[in-house]
């Protein structure tokens, strides 16, 4: 009987140990937020009058100046300036390397000795099943955090090796730190799958010093005290301008409508209204307008005011597409890779993204590196056939 109660009372509870450290590692997130948030920042691409015209995510690495994010997001920059998340504002000076290919940049910020922290790389190689933490500032959003796990590291030819993992990436994610249980560095989000928010890339922090030798000097910004303003690519920032964009949307001019609804969609000199939104970005479509089309079909596909409708997305989304319109290509790539809203079809995806990636969209080349891992030779063979074949529609 004393056997059998012991037996009962220490089996339930190596049975509870082994099931405790059988479960995946999960990161401290709190404290993994509270070393590596402070050396994250958005990066504002300006204008020659100082006016932002694109935004990004990067962190500081190694050194209180080093600033590394995405190729995309400073290569053809003239001048720049980030925002560190207590509100700082620095001035980018230089870029000191890049690598196109990997979509890689480092640069130098105008900052002082202790003015910022810096992020540092992890000691050791990630393995699958490790925890890993996304913190960055997708499309200008503060403070967004998401964890995962590293699924695989792998090797893609005429690329090398790849980080891929299931912290959920979103739109502008890319030049995010992707850190460790520790908050080290281990790679730098560099693309996602569309439809597959666990499905996601890394650039892993080993390739960071392989960066080419470059030293291109920026313009300097307007003075940091002067404020970047945080909505970029406003539809337009003319005084009266919205009062006469509402006239000639309701007129039926289908630029406007983009226009109006663009705010809508965003909260910007108007009351936020989806609804609105959707309805402006219908009429223009229908007009044939090719900027709407494609808003039409992403606020189908992420489902905003009614749901997701991946039919009607396809629709509008492959209707830029064929017209030419490279973010519904590499949208449209995706949902053909997925099977969303149209039947699965690996090598029309990759020909979608191939063009994509051809017409300069930064996601699209990325997200090709990831298909060339999947997809056979002779289905990438005939991708690259079809995208050489293929016609835009009027």
């Amino acid at each position: 009987m004393k056997n059998l109660i012991i037996n009962c009372i220490v089996f339930p509870v190596l049975l509870l140990f082994a099931i405790l450290w059988s479960c995946p590692a999960k990161a401290d997130i709190d404290s993994v937020v509270k070393t590596v948030q402070p050396a994250t920042v958005k990066i504002y691409v300006l204008d020659r009058a100082g006016n932002p015209v694109a935004q990004g995510s990067g962190f500081f690495f190694q050194s209180y100046e080093h600033l590394i994010t995405n190729y995309h997001v400073l290569g053809k920059a003239m001048m720049a300036r980030v925002r560190t998340p207590d509100g700082r504002e620095f001035n980018v000076k230089a870029v000191v390397a890049e690598d196109e290919p990997d979509d890689l940049i480092e640069a130098l910020v105008d900052v002082s000795v202790g003015s910022v922290p810096y992020l540092t790389a992890a000691g050791t190689a990630p393995q699958a099943g490790d925890p890993v933490v996304v913190i960055g500032s997708p499309l200008g959003v503060d403070k967004v955090v998401s964890q995962g796990n590293v699924d695989a590291i792998m090797t893609i030819p005429k690329y090398g090796r790849g980080i891929l993992h299931s912290a959920h990436s979103f739109p502008g994610s890319s030049g995010s730190p992707l850190v460790n249980a520790q908050g080290e560095v281990i790679g730098i989000e560099t693309a996602a799958v569309p439809g597959r928010p666990n499905i996601n890339f890394a650039v892993p922090v080993e390739r960071f010093s392989g960066l080419s030798p470059t030293f291109r000097e920026l313009s300097a910004a307007p003075s940091a005290n002067t404020p970047v303003r945080a909505e970029v690519q406003r539809p337009d920032a003319h005084p009266g301008a919205l009062e006469k964009d509402i006239q000639m949307a309701e007129a039926g001019d289908p630029a406007a409508q983009v226009r109006v609804a663009l705010r809508y969609e965003r909260g910007q000199e108007l009351s936020q209204n989806c609804f609105e939104a959707l309805g402006l970005y219908r009429k223009a479509a229908e007009q044939g307008y090719l900027m709407a089309q494609y808003h039409l079909g992403r606020m189908y596909y992420t489902g905003e005011c009614m749901g997701k409708d991946l039919g009607e997305a396809a629709k509008w989304l492959k209707t830029a597409a064929e017209r030419g319109f490279a973010d519904a290509q590499q949208f449209f790539g995706g949902m053909c890779f997925n099977g969303e809203g149209v039947a699965r079809d690996r090598v029309t995806a990759c020909m979608w993204t191939i063009l994509a990636a051809s017409r300069g969209n930064a996601e699209a080349n990325n997200l090709l590196r990831f298909m060339a891992s999947e997809l056979t030779h002779d289905e990438l063979i005939m991708a690259q056939e079809k995208a050489r074949n293929w016609k835009p529609t009027m």
